[in-house]
């Protein structure tokens, strides 16, 4: 059953977590009228925002065992989108991210967003994060 991802601003837009393991998680949105831009169809902003957390919630799973007094939390150093079709209004999207490199205080990962009822791909983004303290 679906939960709220724990990650406070995935959690605002309205993405609710579906799994969460080592180095992965899949969210899922169902789109609103809050999500629109200005042409009435869900704004990039709410796709790149999810993606973003999708990863950081992987990252944190993978990150579980550091000792909590040393731990120091990570952050997106960059991202770069794609963008292959809009999503609409009422559209269920799935999100599904993997922390795909862990290396010396940085970490890669990638995302790909689905439309639900027919599996089309709507984008896909990788990203790069800061690890303080972070060892391969």
């Amino acid at each position: 059953m679906p939960e709220e991802p724990g990650a406070p601003f995935a959690a605002y837009i309205g993405g609710m977590l579906d799994e969460k393991r080592e180095g992965y998680s899949r969210l899922t949105l169902t789109t609103g009228p809050q999500h629109a831009d200005r042409n009435g169809q869900v704004h990039p902003g709410v796709l790149t925002s999810i993606m973003d957390s999708v990863i950081g919630i992987g990252l944190s799973r993978l990150r579980a065992g550091e000792p909590r007094e040393t731990y120091r939390p990570h952050a997106t150093i960059e991202m770069s989108s794609s963008f292959y079709a809009q999503a609409e209004i009422g559209d269920a999207l799935v999100f599904e991210g993997r922390v795909v490199r862990m290396g010396h205080g940085v970490a890669f990962g990638e995302v790909e967003t689905r439309r639900a009822s027919d599996d089309e791909v709507i984008a896909r983004a990788r990203l790069a994060f800061v690890v303080p303290g972070g060892s391969a």
